[in-house]
């Protein structure tokens, strides 16, 4: 703490030597000049001028060599006092810091060493770095950190900058992909008097002007359902949502995903669509179909399995979710099969979800759909029509069973949907929290009639985790939710 004091005081001296010398240490414009990639491609001779980031500074008395960093390159400055002046150059390595933005002019040389470098002919500051950058005295290893100092962590650490980089790619891959199928962008509340279209537990607010309690969004769903009913019939949005729930490698309070609806589909047709795109987002990242992913191989190439919720149980926990048709019955099994955090009075449909999690999720490795979850777990998606105990869902799921979309044959009919609000209401005075509400408005606009729909939502933080090979969230998101430092 001694050393940075210290060094901030020395580099607050230099910012007034620069002051004293009528120079601006903060000037309000300037031209970039080339790229630096740009620079390094240039011929022997080639007069250039470029701006950046000075990251290193080695004097040598008469011929400092520098790096200038931009956000396309690094690359070697030469500054010479034979070149510029022994004023010049004495002025420039007392008063230049490692962090320093500054313009440069010269002529592009090779040194012996066989490194393309700018032989500096003039210099001026654009701005005063007054703090030390990471390598100066902890390099920023420390992963907290990383996290709470976001900036510093891409000015140090190339990877983080990749991975920012790769997630702009993809969001804007999937922007294309989705605009060249028709579909229109749109905007939805994120500030909503009901929470819904998700079972999880919401963030709560007050608006003092109305003085009503107002709720941040879990999901867009329902919103956008409201859309298709009023006449589009191919909607997407790249949403942020907010659930107040724990935080771990795969989880945090704020997140992004893309939800799209698609009148006159089903879920058949929206696998089909995961399949076509899937590729084209890996590609966008830069990425093979066979990816290595927390050490273990795997492989997007399509078509992926589709596999029903209930096979996958049979398969892995050795029971029959068919046995145990009502609450009572399965949480007995599901205390037999030693499944934890479930109380009496937990729905039939959650205690499926936890029998699932903990005895077939582990094992899942390659890209599979799992398909036609039970009623009880999905109030918002259409019955089977051979089977009404079972719905027209799906979720992708890949690497220990990471979920990467959810989708639905939406629920249309106005009645079922009033009832099954119904039992989740009842599910809320049973103490489920995470239960959804009654949303009567949602009801009204259904009565009105939404034509057969195929809904789904694509978590783009958990795409890119995985794209990426990261083991926390956190590596993907630039600003991901932190416990204030003490």
């Amino acid at each position: 703490m001694i050393e940075e004091i210290e060094e901030y005081q020395a580099r607050l001296g230099r910012l007034n030597n620069l002051k004293a010398n009528g120079i601006e240490a903060y000037p309000a414009k300037s031209e970039k000049g080339a790229n630096l990639v740009d620079a390094k491609a240039m011929a022997v001779d080639t007069a250039v001028e470029s701006s950046g980031r000075l990251v290193a500074i080695r004097d040598m008395g008469k011929l400092c060599f520098a790096q200038l960093k931009d956000a396309s390159a690094k690359m070697q400055l030469a500054i010479s006092e034979k070149e510029i002046g022994k004023e010049k150059y004495k002025f420039f390595v007392k008063n230049f810091d490692l962090g320093d933005f500054i313009w440069v002019s010269g002529n592009i040389f090779v040194t012996h060493a066989g490194e393309t470098s700018i032989l500096v002919k003039d210099y001026k500051i654009l701005s005063k770095a007054l703090l030390p950058l990471p390598e100066k005295f902890h390099g920023l290893t420390d992963i907290e950190q990383r996290y709470r100092r976001r900036y510093l962590d891409l000015l140090s650490n190339d990877q983080s900058m990749e991975i920012a980089k790769i997630r702009s790619n993809v969001v804007r891959e999937l922007r294309n992909y989705f605009d060249s199928k028709g579909f229109y962008e749109v905007e939805t509340p994120v500030l909503q008097t009901l929470y819904g279209g998700a079972l999880a537990k919401p963030f709560k607010t007050h608006h003092n002007a109305l003085d009503i309690p107002l709720y941040l969004r879990i999901a867009p769903e329902l919103y956008l359902k409201r859309l298709i009913v009023g006449g589009f019939e191919k909607v997407y949005e790249i949403a942020k949502c907010f659930r107040n729930e724990g935080i771990d490698n795969n989880h945090n309070p704020e997140f992004t995903q893309i939800e799209f609806y698609w009148a006159y589909a089903d879920y058949t047709m929206l696998m089909d669509m995961v399949e076509d795109y899937l590729p084209r987002l890996i590609k966008a990242a830069g990425k093979d179909l066979k990816l290595s992913i927390g050490g273990q191989e795997v492989d997007f190439t399509g078509p992926y399995p589709r596999i029903t919720m209930r096979d996958l149980i049979k398969q892995y926990a050795k029971i029959d979710i068919e046995d145990y048709p009502d609450d009572e019955s399965m949480y007995k099994k599901a205390i037999e099969l030693k499944v934890n955090d479930i109380k009496p009075g937990t729905g039939r449909g959650k205690l499926i979800d936890e029998i699932y999690k903990v005895y077939a999720r582990p094992y899942i490795v390659n890209p599979i759909f799992m398909i036609d979850h039970p009623v009880e777990l999905s109030p918002l998606a259409k019955k089977r029509a051979d089977d009404p105990r079972y719905v027209e869902r799906f979720q992708l799921l890949c690497v220990g069973g990471n979920e990467l979309c959810n989708a639905f044959s939406e629920l249309n009919d106005p009645l079922d949907q009033e009832e099954r609000f119904k039992e989740q209401t009842r599910l809320e005075a049973a103490g489920d929290d995470e239960s959804m509400p009654y949303d009567e408005d949602f009801i009204e606009a259904l009565k009105h009639g939404m034509p057969p729909t195929g809904g789904l939502g694509m978590g783009i933080d958990r795409l890119i985790k995985l794209l990426v090979d990261a083991d926390n969230l956190k590596e993907v998101i630039l600003f991901p939710t932190m416990r204030p430092e003490k």
